[in-house]
């Protein structure tokens, strides 16, 4: 195995990609892909065309794609042994660029804190190795300026086929059929991470094209993020399959009261209808006390014989005995008709509305026929008299 691939497969580890588990995780792991790694490949600088370079490429990624897989199995069987209690750390820190004197301090004292000496050795290991990974960190930078190729860093939101366009039309001043052509025979990702490397090349003596997608500062290639959202859909499957499981078993105990259950929801179905139909009366009743106009008609005189109101015809002295039985309903209409032979007179003169708070002309009108055959009361001001009770006094 070449240096390129030891600095591939660290390159593999980072952040952004690895969830919160244990160091010492870690130390397991990557000594188990460092351990096959040796030095019997050429560095960078054995590759001198740009064929060489690119199957050098294509060969480290299939390994890290590999390796990648192998490292977070062990690493999920490694967390399943794990206590509660038990030191856990950001363990993706140990491949960052550079570490803090703290987190230093955090692996030296993981290191001194192991028992297992097994573990303990791998530690040390990776500790150490820190420093060749940052000299193979360079030699790959190199290898990669030696391309022919051009690439762009990716921002959020960018597609490799949209950045090839681009380089196709402005690049290798291509006209945009020709372009699509050749992006056609091309794969191609959507799933790009802002820091990925956009890497192309035309060549116009073959009429060929080449694009690919390296980690660049994300640390993430498209194929590690597909990979990173199957594990999130498989957990998320196995989870919903533990709540389905979960489910069914509180169905089939809840079947024993099922036929009971139906029987009270007969009942109570039965009971929501009468409520309702209830509810409903209720309901109109009340939009029919607020929106309505209450009056109590009588003949003047009997009203005076009553005691209801003084000789005056101007005030109302006792209603206490009077009903309001009668009523306009306001949303439906305005006017009342009075008719004589209902008071038992034979023709209408004057009409009286109290109490006097309610003023003629301006909040209601009393309309008296020519040969006093009836009169109409006109609401002009309906809101006044929503849910009011008045009196009319009919004079002969």
């Amino acid at each position: 195995m070449t240096d390129r691939k030891v600095y591939m497969a660290a390159r593999r580890v980072v952040p952004a990609a690895i969830p919160r588990v244990s160091l010492i995780a870690v130390a397991v792991v990557a000594a188990m892909v460092f351990a096959g790694f040796g030095c019997s490949r050429p560095g960078p600088g054995t590759a001198k065309t740009s064929e060489e370079l690119l199957s050098q490429l294509k060969e480290d990624r299939q390994q890290i794609d590999t390796t990648t897989d192998t490292m977070m199995k062990r690493i999920d069987m490694y967390n399943t042994s794990r206590k509660p209690g038990q030191p856990t750390l950001q363990f993706a820190e140990i491949f960052n660029q550079d570490l803090s004197p703290e987190q230093r301090d955090v692996l030296n004292a993981m290191v001194e804190q192991e028992k297992d000496v097994s573990y303990k050795a791998l530690l040390e290991k990776i500790i150490g190795d820190r420093e060749t990974i940052r000299k193979l960190q360079e030699d790959v930078m190199h290898l990669e300026q030696t391309l022919p190729d051009k690439f762009v860093v990716a921002k959020r939101g960018d597609k490799q086929h949209d950045l090839a366009m681009d380089y196709l039309t402005n690049e290798a001043h291509l006209d945009p059929e020709k372009a699509k052509s050749l992006l056609k025979q091309v794969d191609q990702s959507d799933e790009l991470v802002a820091g990925n490397k956009v890497w192309f090349f035309y060549d116009p003596k073959q009429d060929t094209f080449r694009t690919y997608v390296t980690a660049g500062e994300a640390g993430l290639t498209p194929q590690m993020v597909r990979r990173a959202n199957k594990r999130k859909l498989i957990a998320e499957r196995d989870t919903y399959k533990g709540e389905r499981d979960t489910a069914q078993a509180e169905v089939a105990s809840l079947q024993s009261t099922k036929t009971q259950l139906e029987t009270d929801i007969d009942g109570l179905t039965q009971r929501k209808t009468e409520l309702e139909g209830t509810v409903d009366k209720l309901s109109s009743d009340i939009a029919f006390r607020e929106n309505s106009l209450f009056y109590h008609a009588e003949n003047a005189k009997t009203l005076k014989d009553n005691g209801v109101l003084s000789g005056v015809l101007k005030r109302v002295k006792d209603v206490k005995g009077l009903q309001y039985n009668e009523a306009l309903d306001l949303r439906q209409a305005t006017t009342l008709t009075l008719l004589p032979q209902n008071y038992g007179l034979s023709e209408i003169r004057q009409v009286k509305l109290l109490p006097p708070i309610y003023q003629e002309g301006r909040d209601y009108a009393i309309q008296t026929k020519e040969d006093h055959s009836s009169a109409e009361i006109v609401i002009l001001d309906p809101e006044l008299f929503r849910g009011k009770e008045v009196l009319l006094a009919i004079g002969g």
